[in-house]
């Protein structure tokens, strides 16, 4: 084989600027073709060039080779070769003459240069003694690669649990993820018994050495409860680690669970309150103030119990009434005095008593001296002396007043008559305003 090296021999490129390496044949080295003329005979004419990539370092020693067998022995044929991706290397043609036994072949290399002026695309061409173009390739020369050393084996393993019972284990297994394994290699993962693994996983690493699997069973498998041992064993460096251990445990009776109750918010306590605590009977007396009571937090619609007993003042006796509840578990009442002439006969104190489904509420409040409070006879006794009522009744009677604050309030209010007990009757009004019991 005839071989042609590129000499570093330095020429003008074709516009005469710039200097580029350039083909020469000022030494070619000839190989002998081991093939037979006896061989050629049985034989079809056939041409090749190769490698189509070739390395820069290995073009520069072994070069691109141009060959042909079958042919007719003296037979001449033209090589032509053309950078083609604008590289500054001249076009490089020679003649080749077909051995005895019907072969040629040529290598062209750059004669040890490693320049990168080569880098790039070229394509070859064997011409025939008439200029027709027999065969024809392309081939590209590339840097030379960096090898880059083999990443360190160093399996790890992490598995997703290493607790739960056989039938999990056989139903499920473990899921595991691992890195530091051979780049593209066999790894296997497993369970093992004293003699043998008894579940396991065989996987193949990514580019990067890391894995992914579930260890599990073969079906049909029995295994006991216990503590195995797992392992990683990496295939391409037979690197075995120890991953750690796996708990299998037995089945866990099976128990009704509790029936749980849904989670309610406890039900706020009934509550009352009286305002004011304390008032001056001339304020008492106006229907307009009074005192009221209020509940709160009672179940909607339901009866509240409303008790005022005077303390001590045998002229007010005691007052009660119930209502219901709005839609917000509220009720409402106000109390006054209705003897505007006489609003000293309320001073005293008096208790609240209001009953709300199983909650008795308790209060009080206080009626007080005024300087604009009405004046009475020395013996508490109204002049009149027991005035009739619709009830028959002596005294003056006792007001409420109906939905004053929530729409469902009643009023109350208390009344000094003569030297009689206040009684307590009832009379409806259709308005809004209070109606007078």
């Amino acid at each position: 084989m005839k071989k042609l090296a590129l000499a570093p021999a330095v020429a003008l490129a074709i516009t005469g600027l710039a200097a580029a390496p350039v083909f020469a044949a000022e030494a070619p080295t000839v190989r002998t073709a081991e093939a037979t003329q006896a061989q050629n005979q049985t034989q079809e004419p056939a041409f090749d060039i190769s490698p189509t990539k070739i390395s820069l370092a290995k073009y520069a020693e072994e070069g691109v080779l141009y060959s042909g067998t079958g042919l007719e022995a003296g037979s001449t044929y033209t090589i032509v070769d053309t950078p083609t991706s604008g590289q500054d290397v001249k076009p490089y043609s020679t003649e080749v003459t077909v051995e005895a036994d019907g072969t040629f072949a040529l290598s062209i290399n750059s004669q040890g240069n490693t320049s990168d002026a080569f880098l790039g695309s070229y394509r070859g061409e064997i011409k025939d003694a008439e200029g027709n173009v027999v065969h024809e390739a392309t081939y590209e020369i590339v840097a030379d690669e960096t090898e880059t050393p083999d990443p360190k084996v160093d399996p790890k393993v992490t598995l997703a649990e290493t607790e739960l019972t056989v039938a999990e284990f056989t139903e499920n297994g473990i899921t595991f993820s691992g890195e530091g394994f051979t780049p593209n290699g066999q790894a296997a993962v497993g369970l093992q018994s004293p003699n043998t693994v008894v579940a396991g996983a065989q996987v193949v690493a990514d580019e990067n050495g890391n894995i992914e699997g579930v260890i599990k069973p073969e079906e049909g498998a029995e295994l006991a409860p216990g503590t195995y041992p797992v392992t990683a064993f990496d295939s391409t460096t037979e690197t075995n680690v120890e991953v750690g251990e796996v708990t299998l445990t037995e089945e866990a009776e099976e128990t009704e669970p509790p029936t749980e109750d849904p989670t309610e918010t406890p039900a706020a306590e009934a509550s009352l309150t009286v305002s004011p605590e304390k008032i001056e009977a001339a304020d008492f007396v106006n229907k307009d103030k009074g005192v009221v009571l209020s509940v709160e937090n009672c179940e909607p619609g339901e009866d509240v119990n409303f008790v005022v007993n005077p303390e001590g003042n045998s002229n007010v006796t005691a007052y009660e009434n119930t209502v219901q509840a709005d839609d917000e578990g509220k009720a409402n009442v106000s109390v006054y005095g209705t003897s505007t002439s006489d609003p000293e006969a309320y001073i005293g104190d008096y208790d609240v008593t209001v009953t709300c489904g199983d909650d008795e509420l308790t209060g009080a409040f206080s009626v007080t001296d005024g300087a604009n409070g009405g004046g009475s006879d020395d013996d508490g006794n109204d002049d009149n002396g027991n005035g009739g009522d619709d009830n028959g009744n002596g005294g003056a009677e006792l007001p409420r007043t109906g939905a004053e604050l929530t729409g469902l309030a009643a009023g109350v209010t208390l009344l000094i008559v003569g030297g009689a007990a206040v009684t307590m009757t009832m009379r409806r009004r259709k308005a809004t305003s209070p109606t007078e019991f």
